[in-house]
């Protein structure tokens, strides 16, 4: 248990600087926009913390359940909407803000604004990379709980770097401030308000890619697509480990997946002759120099021994492959 928050929290440490440029620009004007002491500046800080927890905590239950299953396309919309629900927020709290200091009335919608719980729940949907970074790695995890974990941990850590800008409640004292930290709420709006409008216009035009005649779609997960795992004896547990993992995450989609031991495919080459297959195989074989001429004419995933299932699984999930020849990719563990 303990492990993954405290992975979760190493993570939040170790891209907190890139969390602090990425919500600086967007807390700042929102807490320099009203007279605050800078308790009352680190209590903003908090509730925004506290909304940010919420958002993290949801999606990583959300990433740990899903396990894998959310394409790049589906992530550019939730952060599109994001986008467009946070300018709408940051002008309205503009508009709030000046109209207070008018002593002018304030209309019911923008007293929504007052809320830095909101803000705080509509930055922690934003998809900025620190985020990104979190999610594929509750996604590797696998599980609920996992997902919790490790968010939690993320948002702890990340957030040691934001309390700071509490102190700059001081600055309010200067009234010229305020002025400008409402323009560049404005401005800052205006941007996500054309940043989320061009993701979604992006989303919603779509076009499949075209493909010349000699090209094809590398799939794994497409419907019915055939797989098969070819192993050496030595490893013969970890690679029925994976053709587990493949029949399992493959079941929505029809897949049929075949495990073959490489004396069987040497004893009858004829079981690669189905070009359409996609072939999982022991890295041991080629590392050996096995020669299966047949094998290299087929489109191939070579696994090295105990690569995180997980971790491959999570990728063959959000990344196809348009090739014009037989496709071959290497999974390798990193040398740290």
């Amino acid at each position: 248990m303990f492990q993954t928050l405290i992975e979760g929290l190493m993570l939040g440490f170790s891209t907190g600087t890139i969390c602090l440029a990425t919500c600086t620009p967007i807390y700042l004007p929102y807490l320099l926009t009203e007279d605050r002491k800078i308790s009352k500046s680190l209590f903003a800080v908090l509730e925004i913390s506290a909304g940010r927890f919420v958002s993290y905590l949801a999606f990583g239950a959300m990433a740990g359940y899903l396990g894998g299953n959310i394409p790049s396309s589906n992530r550019e919309l939730f952060t599109s909407i994001a986008y467009l629900l946070l300018s709408l927020y940051l002008i309205l709290s503009a508009v709030r803000t000046h109209q207070k200091s008018k002593k002018c009335h304030i209309p019911k919608v923008s007293k929504l604004t007052k809320s830095a719980f909101m803000l705080g729940i509509l930055t922690g949907i934003n998809f900025c990379p620190s985020f990104l970074i979190a999610l594929s790695r509750s996604v590797n995890l696998g599980g609920v709980s996992g997902g919790i974990q490790l968010f939690m941990g993320f948002f702890f850590g990340t957030t040691a770097f934001l309390i700071p800008l509490a102190f700059f409640g001081g600055l309010t004292k200067i009234r010229k401030l305020k002025p400008i930290a409402r323009l560049a709420s404005l401005a800052i709006g205006i941007y996500f308000i054309y940043s989320g409008s061009m993701g979604l216009y992006q989303y919603l035009n779509r076009q499949p890619t075209a493909l010349a005649a000699n090209e094809r779609i590398i799939d794994t997960f497409a419907p019915k697509q055939q797989l098969a795992v070819i192993f050496d004896d030595n490893n013969a547990q970890y690679f029925t480990d994976l053709k587990d993992s493949l029949t399992a995450r493959g079941q929505k989609t029809a897949q049929e997946v075949n495990l073959f031991k490489l004396a069987e495919v040497k004893a009858n080459s004829k079981m690669l002759l189905d070009s359409n297959t996609i072939f999982f195989v022991d890295k041991t074989i080629f590392d050996s120099g096995e020669e299966i001429a047949t094998l290299n004419k087929r489109d191939i995933f070579s696994i090295e021994k105990n690569y995180p299932i997980g971790n491959m699984l999570s990728f063959l999930v959000t990344h196809s492959f348009k090739v014009d020849k037989p496709f071959h990719w290497e999974f390798k563990k990193r040398i740290e």
